[in-house]
């Protein structure tokens, strides 16, 4: 949500408009919330804590996928999660509790390869079993000590669920006596920063008691910093502000079956 620079010719605008800025400095928004306060700890949005499920996720930031997820965990401790983060695709899976963890890393990039080969190498819990390069693309297939590992799905799941807190909500239906329909609220809001959130749109469908999340598919634009009317001009005139943001969260309760990867066991070097 940072400011983003655009070239230094643009800052010449700046002088036509500080009297503006000047006038406009004082005049705060008439409102705003802090999206988590305005909504009691009870009944926030939250992740399912039962035993098997699968879910998936994906957080789109001007049209360019930044974060995306999948994954899966079964009442008899089988998970497995892949994470997509920019030019790096991690995948990993335990066929039980306290079993060998099998990772699979795609790296784009040598010098983020290398220094991620280097990390694994020098983990004692860790084993590099097999490791190829295609072009600029290093995968490495590693084997970690089991024991004591969580699965991490449901941390990841919690990021994206999280992630819908950047706005705030209203409760505009129920699809049934357990699941009401949220809609995200343009308007400006508190953080770290004050923001302003415009269009937003879209629904979350959580469960009408515990609020567990069932899926959500949200979009809005942000603007920041925007503490005042005037910042939020020059902010939105100045630079390439707004972001525009899309959430997208999948859970599904009755879990699937699971699949060992084709990958796990692979130890041949290449």
């Amino acid at each position: 949500m940072s400011m983003k620079n655009r070239t230094a010719g643009v800052l010449i605008g700046i002088l036509a408009v500080v009297c503006l800025g000047l006038i406009f400095s004082a005049v705060y928004p008439l409102t705003t919330s802090d999206p988590h306060a305005a909504t009691p700890p009870g009944d926030r949005f939250t992740v399912s804590d039962t035993d098997s499920y699968t879910a998936s996720g994906r957080l789109v930031v001007d049209g360019q996928v930044r974060l995306a997820f999948e994954g899966f965990v079964t009442s008899d401790g089988v998970w497995y999660q892949k994470v997509v983060d920019d030019d790096v695709v991690s995948e990993a899976y335990q066929p039980t509790a306290n079993e060998t963890v099998y990772h699979r890393l795609s790296i784009e990039g040598s010098d983020e390869a290398k220094q991620r080969r280097e990390l694994i190498t020098e983990d004692e819990g860790r084993e590099l079993v097999r490791e190829g390069r295609n072009g600029e693309r290093a995968t490495f297939i590693v084997e970690e000590n089991g024991t004591g590992v969580t699965q991490p799905v449901s941390g990841t799941a919690s990021v994206f669920v999280n992630s819908l807190f950047l706005a705030g909500y209203e409760a505009k239906r129920r699809d049934s006596s357990a699941v009401t329909v949220y809609e995200p609220q343009s308007g400006w809001y508190d953080g770290l920063e004050t923001y302003h959130i415009t269009g937003a749109s879209g629904t979350v469908r959580a469960d009408t008691d515990t609020h567990v999340v069932k899926s959500a598919d949200v979009t809005w634009d942000v603007t920041a910093p925007a503490g005042t009317y005037a910042e939020y001009v020059l902010v939105a005139s100045l630079t390439d502000e707004p972001t525009s943001y899309r959430i997208s969260f999948e859970f599904d309760q009755s879990g699937s079956d699971p699949q060992r990867p084709t990958w796990v066991g692979e130890t041949d070097s290449t």
